[in-house]
């Protein structure tokens, strides 16, 4: 039986694609968990870290958790703050930059299952 409970000091860190500044946790995926369908990974952003615009198949959300940032999502950009949640839906460009003083924190949750 897989593991149900992952801490982070557990969890495989990298640096995804595109990413810079950033190093990112995979919290829950199939490689140490019963997951299936998902999974979920903490990205953490130095000041002036991000990703660049790329796309995937798949949906995305985020949820910050500390810090400030700029959003791309498509031709839009928002300005957004811990405690608030975004989706970028299949297909979509989209971009994030810490625009804060600090470093900035956040959940993402993919699905299905990259």
């Amino acid at each position: 039986m897989q593991k149900l409970v992952v801490s982070p000091e557990d969890a495989r860190v990298f640096v995804p694609a595109k990413h810079f500044g950033c190093q990112t946790r995979a919290l829950l995926e199939k490689a140490n968990s019963s997951i299936q369908n998902m999974n979920m990974l903490r990205s953490e952003f130095e000041v002036g870290g991000g990703a660049e615009l790329h796309t995937h198949p798949f949906e995305q959300a985020y949820y910050i958790l500390k810090g400030k940032a700029l959003v791309t999502i498509g031709k839009d950009q928002y300005k957004v703050k811990a405690g608030d949640s975004m989706v970028f839906p299949p297909n979509v460009e989209h971009a994030i930059k810490n625009i804060g003083k600090t470093p900035m924190w956040l959940i993402a949750v993919n699905s299905p299952h990259p």
